[in-house]
């Protein structure tokens, strides 16, 4: 399984934007092969910070999801909604 934790904050004025983007990111990105999660959260305390959870059964499915449209509107458009560049990190799950 390979897991993305990506962090945003997000300048006020775009916040609806940016949710109407991630939105469709959410809807999209749930129906294509080897997603298993993908999750928009808010943090409670800075309520224009939000965090990406994505898992995907394998580098294959992810790399699919990278040339995907709607991927690559989000990666065209995001970071004119946000204060500096999105800020993606890469995890692979350990098994015990």
């Amino acid at each position: 399984m390979v897991i993305l934790n990506v962090f945003f904050d997000v300048k006020q004025e775009n916040e609806g934007a940016f949710v109407k983007l991630m939105h469709h990111m959410v809807v999209e990105s749930n129906k294509e092969k080897g997603c298993t999660l993908y999750q928009l959260h808010r943090n409670v305390a800075e309520p224009l910070s939000y965090n990406l959870i994505e898992h995907w059964e394998t580098q294959e499915d992810l790399d699919a999801h990278a040339k995907s449209e709607h991927w690559k509107h989000f990666d065209a458009t995001v970071n004119d909604y946000l204060y500096s560049n999105y800020d993606e990190h890469h995890y692979k799950e350990i098994d015990f």
